[in-house]
């Protein structure tokens, strides 16, 4: 008799990013732009929390994601992973450099206040125990409805802590593994849905007190 696999495993084997990861390490261009179109939206909401107003008067999000994976594309050959997890906290650590060098670059200069831009859909998220949008919109009313409900959940994401934040956009945006998003976290699976439960219970409360 087959001992059953845990549903997470499960999860982890059946996801189509493995093979398109694995494409991308054998030198797919297509596979790799698959995989950064992915990650696009995750990783300019991290640039939009480790790059700091001041800086933010010379160089934007959204522009050091795209020096990101430029710089990714260039040196892909040079990642050694073979999962997803992997993959993003390498090219987190692509995006920590460039803050760097655009500090280097832009010290000292004026301040304007940061506006998060970034919404993100979480209708498709089988992840999610929540879910502030239900059903297909048919009508103009509807569908404008169901926008000012995704604009109340992403408004309500970019309070919650970088960490809680974070791991809710690794779960419900990337639909990582609990284990897969500890490690881009740096802590244990357990630690992690501990982390996104925590996140989700406040996000669910700042939804409530806005009604």
């Amino acid at each position: 008799m087959k001992t059953p696999v845990p549903a997470e495993s499960r999860q982890a084997v059946d996801d189509p990013w493995s093979g398109t990861v694995a494409a991308a390490c054998e030198g797919s261009r297509a596979a790799q732009g698959r995989l950064f179109a992915d990650l696009r939206k995750y990783l300019r909401s991290r640039a939009g929390v480790v790059l700091d107003r001041e800086l933010q008067v010379k160089v934007s999000p959204s522009d050091l994601v795209q020096e990101t994976l430029m710089e990714a594309y260039r040196a892909f050959d040079k990642f050694e992973g073979k999962t997803r997890g992997e993959l993003i906290l390498w090219l987190q650590g692509i995006l920590k450099n460039q803050v760097k060098m655009a500090h280097r670059r832009y010290r000292g200069t004026g301040k304007r206040d940061m506006r998060r831009e970034e919404r993100v859909d979480y209708r498709g998220s089988r992840a999610s125990r929540w879910s502030p949008v239900d059903g297909a919109a048919t009508t103009p009313s509807g569908q404008m409805h169901k926008n000012e409900q995704v604009e109340r959940l992403e408004r309500a994401i970019a309070k919650l802590p970088p960490r809680q934040e974070q791991v809710v956009r690794l779960r419900n945006e990337l639909r990582l593994t609990f284990e897969e998003a500890g490690k881009v976290l740096g802590c244990s699976a357990g630690a992690a849905e501990k982390l996104w439960t925590r996140a989700v219970d406040r996000l669910t409360r700042e939804l409530n007190d806005e009604k």
